[in-house]
């Protein structure tokens, strides 16, 4: 039962989430320059110095990552595999949550007046949530299936 398409969007979500986790997600940039690079764990200020504010963003995305390897291997329980979906596409919502606060908040009390650019990396969770939903469809479509074959029986 491992081979059933939820499982594929499952998988395509946890390899954008990952994909996102190693990528630049955004800079700060201050009158053109470049005055930070902004990544899941940290941002790179112009001197390579490491400043570990945007953790939460890690904290937030890498549980979906694993919750959604786990999500694949229930694939015995169908509802509770749906709901786990359901919490991975919720996560995912709470990370951009915490991506736009940390935008607006760590610019503003370490350089002043920036602005932040986001990278294109910082779709892949836009994406890895549509899969979650696509495959909580999919999983509760397999649940009626079973459910109607149930009652010819």
């Amino acid at each position: 039962m491992i081979q059933r398409k939820q499982t594929l969007y499952i998988l395509a979500a946890i390899v954008m989430t990952v994909i996102c986790l190693c990528m630049q997600i955004g800079s700060f940039k201050a009158a053109g320059l470049e005055v930070a690079r902004v990544y899941n764990l940290w941002f790179t200020d112009p001197l390579g110095k490491h400043h570990f504010d945007t953790w939460p963003l890690l904290a937030i995305l890498l549980p979906t990552a694993v919750l959604g390897t786990y999500t694949i291997f229930l694939y015995h329980n169908r509802k509770i595999q749906a709901l786990f979906c359901l919490f991975n596409a919720l996560l995912i919502i709470g990370w951009y949550v915490c991506y736009f606060v940390i935008s607006q908040v760590v610019g503003d009390k370490s350089w002043g007046t920036v602005d932040f650019r986001p990278s294109w990396p910082s779709v892949f969770p836009a994406i890895a949530f549509v899969l979650y939903l696509m495959a909580r469809r999919a999983i509760n479509a397999d649940e009626k299936l079973v459910r109607s074959m149930d009652r010819i029986r």
